[in-house]
């Protein structure tokens, strides 16, 4: 499956989309950073330039590890960023 930083939207309390410029870069770096395979390292270089990645179902549980144990953004948007991987965790486990 893909996953594609660029795709999350953080809203506010009014719905209104919050605009984050660097998402992509500091999420890849976060995963880079406590990255324990070579293979979401990879991924996270990916992340980081804004690209869209493909990922295992034991990857995306890793980076889903790695996002909630080292929060970045203000909890408002973590818990966003959050949804978004969970969601294509639930997605992933529907299809096995």
């Amino acid at each position: 499956m893909k996953i594609d930083l660029k795709a999350i939207e953080i809203k506010d309390l009014n719905g209104v989309v919050y605009k984050v410029d660097d998402l992509p870069k500091q999420i890849g770096n976060l995963i880079f950073t406590n990255a324990s395979t070579i293979e979401v390292s990879d991924i996270a270089r990916k992340l980081h330039a804004g690209k869209p990645a493909e990922v295992s179902n034991d990857e995306l549980e890793q980076i889903t590890a790695i996002v909630e144990q080292h929060p970045y953004y203000k909890p408002f948007a973590h818990v966003q960023i959050l949804a978004y991987l969970k969601e294509k965790l639930t997605i992933e486990s529907v299809k096995s």
